[in-house]
């Protein structure tokens, strides 16, 4: 058994749900998120409406990233640009 606190993914579970309870994790803890990407492309949107334009982002490297704040909030606003964009 491992002693990870990680969130694993279920089957079942979206991708909002992962961030959820990767927010989660992130906002209980003192430490910072770290994940490393290699040849990872992301396609950002430039506006917030079904029809923007997008900034392709490019990632190879480490990206770290330090939690404040409430649960919910950031969840709640990519469930509905999830919703927008369907």
């Amino acid at each position: 058994m491992s002693n990870d606190p990680s969130p694993r993914p279920v089957e079942g579970q979206t991708w909002l749900d992962v961030v959820d309870d990767v927010l989660d994790t992130a906002i209980d803890s003192e430490e910072d998120l770290e994940c490393t990407f290699e040849e990872v492309t992301v396609d950002v949107p430039l506006r917030m409406d079904s029809e923007s334009e997008f900034a392709r982002w490019q990632l190879d490297g480490t990206v770290r990233v330090h939690v404040e704040g409430m649960r919910g909030p950031l969840s709640d606003w990519l469930r509905w640009w999830s919703q927008q964009l369907s």
